[in-house]
């Protein structure tokens, strides 16, 4: 046996790895809204290795092999990024709004049997590019949020960013040299990386249960008065104005506990505590450029007037929420 079908099995066995993981995680999605996003990501992951594999130990494979390795590629980064968002967000629900974010796999499932040989270089150029954006957009929300996880969750998220991101990169290598050996090296890759994350996150079962949740009566009516002392904070003092504000902060000034507030967050603006930041951050900045007061207070100002550090955080946090650029809004 040569040492290609070797790393051919390995990789198998990696590939069978990724899908018992989803099959738990799939069981799970009750419990933990993220448990569905992470299953997902590790599905599409395992049909990418399948594509390697195939072609790996049949190189005479028929087309619709790299075809589906396209749609698995396709599916990876709105996983990711889904993952990101709702890891620690346990009101977060899949809507209907996340299903155009998987629209480009599903117009490649359609299009893919009538592509020819230099069609499908274009599509996989497409999607090696649509999943970087998304790797960056995901470690750009790490980064912002980074404060409001424990430690363990950091080095969680710091590792799959970075295995991600890895995996990406003998992706991109396939764009600049097509042999056997690049093929051979994404199935390496990936499946070191997948066994890797499995033996550091299976001692680390608490990032993947439930989160500790509020029953009963006493317990509720809590949530509801730390929520509104939450809520005098950010009417009455502003505190979000505060670009150093985190969970902890809020925590240390109420005296509650860092899980207390951030389930009250959840449960009470039903938004994780960086889309609340966000919400009335942009809510601030509005008025300020709509006030004649700061009129001649420059969009940079205003970012920092509103809490942000980063002024490309403010714009991208802007658009998102009201559709324009700040400078656009300001000349409405």
């Amino acid at each position: 046996m040569n040492s290609s079908a070797i790393m051919a099995i390995f990789s198998a066995l990696a590939l069978g790895h990724s899908l018992f993981l989803a099959g738990h995680l799939w069981a799970s999605v009750k419990k933990r809204p993220s448990s569905f996003f992470l299953a997902l990501l590790l599905t599409a992951l395992a049909v990418r290795i399948l594509k390697s594999v195939l072609v790996i130990l049949i190189p005479e494979s028929p087309d619709i092999i790299p075809a589906v390795g396209l749609v698995g590629l396709m599916t990876i980064g709105p996983s990711l990024w889904f993952y990101i968002k709702s890891f620690k967000n346990v009101e977060y629900k899949a809507t209907r709004l996340h299903l155009w974010h998987y629209v480009p796999a599903l117009i490649l499932i359609v299009l893919i049997p009538f592509f020819n040989e230099q069609q499908m270089f274009v599509a996989y150029c497409i999607s090696v590019a649509h999943m970087f954006l998304y790797i960056t957009r995901s470690a750009d929300f790490v980064m912002r949020a980074f404060r409001n996880y424990g430690r363990t969750e950091r080095k969680w998220l710091s590792l799959l960013l970075a295995a991600i991101f890895l995996i990406w990169t003998t992706f991109f290598a396939q764009l600049l040299i097509e042999s056997f050996i690049t093929y051979l090296s994404v199935t390496i890759v990936a499946s070191i990386t997948i066994y890797g994350l499995s033996l550091w996150a299976g001692k680390k079962t608490r990032l993947f249960t439930e989160p500790r949740r509020i029953y009963t009566e006493k317990a509720s009516q809590e949530v509801l008065q730390v929520g509104n002392q939450i809520e005098h904070l950010l009417t009455q003092e502003r505190i979000y104005t505060d670009s150093k504000l985190t969970v902890k902060t809020i925590s240390e000034r109420l005296s509650k506990p860092e899980y207390v507030v951030s389930q009250s967050v959840n449960a009470y603006f039903k938004q994780s505590f960086p889309e609340l930041l966000n919400y009335y951050r942009i809510k601030h900045a509005s008025s300020l450029i709509e006030s004649n007061t700061y009129e001649n207070l420059s969009i940079e100002g205003i970012a920092y007037e509103s809490g942000y550090n980063s002024i490309s955080a403010f714009y991208r946090a802007f658009k998102n929420l009201k559709g324009v650029t700040p400078a656009q809004f300001k000349k409405t």
